[in-house]
């Protein structure tokens, strides 16, 4: 999708009505949690779920989990200083090591600080996969979880072209794979245990300098080539 069509899709009133809806639906979960904050990766959808929640909390931490790795994959330190520009976004750089350098308490959940928060903001969307489709079904979009905190995922019945709109309508930044794949891409922030080969090759291909750097500095990436 390129602006042009994104400016058309806009003016669908199916479109201006789920905008619309979101908004509102955040604007009514910040009244009923005290402390939250936004769990964001800075791909497409907690993206616009981070612009969405800032027009109504400006002043939300958002948290980004971060590794060795992260800013040699994609434009994320481009990305997250857009944010932190144009929007004065309280960003949180959470680092933290992974599988290739030996961690054996990987994943956002065993390395989230969450002291002090009662909730979180989660982009995740029913069309992503079956599981999450399962999830959002049957927890809905606002769900205290077991430890007590809530998790509010507005951006459930979103579809990727929904997505797209957004972002390009209101300028956010996108990340280069993206530019590259198209919006139906799947980004992460760190290289993945599970298929690592596949991420590792679209490094190489995508930046072949930042490549270079993730040999020197993970050695262990070397297994995967």
């Amino acid at each position: 999708m390129d602006k042009k069509t994104a400016l058309l899709y806009s003016q669908l009133n199916s479109y201006k009505v789920l905008v619309n809806k979101t908004s509102g639906f955040i604007r009514w979960a910040l009244e009923r949690v005290e402390n939250p904050y936004v769990a964001c990766s800075f791909g497409k959808d907690s993206s616009v779920m981070l612009h969405l929640v800032l027009l109504h909390k400006p002043s939300i931490q958002v948290n980004f989990m971060c590794k060795t790795e992260t800013d040699l994959i994609d434009d994320y330190k481009s990305t997250i200083e857009w944010w932190r520009v144009n929007l004065k976004a309280n960003i949180n750089r959470i680092s933290y090591k992974g599988w290739l350098e030996g961690a054996t308490k990987t994943g956002i959940s065993n390395n989230m600080p969450t002291e002090g928060f009662d909730s979180f903001f989660v982009g995740i969307r029913q069309d992503e996969s079956v599981g999450r489709r399962i999830t959002l079904k049957k927890d809905g979009m606002f769900y205290k979880m077991k430890d007590g905190k809530t998790r509010i995922s507005p951006m459930s019945e979103w579809k990727v072209n929904d997505i797209a709109t957004y972002m390009l309508v209101n300028d956010l930044p996108i990340l280069r794979a993206y530019k590259r794949e198209g919006f139906e891409a799947r980004t992460t922030s760190n290289i993945p245990s599970k298929y690592p080969q596949e991420s590792i090759a679209r490094l190489k291909d995508a930046d072949i300098t930042a490549y270079n750097k993730l040999l020197k500095l993970l050695p262990d990436a070397r297994n995967y080539i």
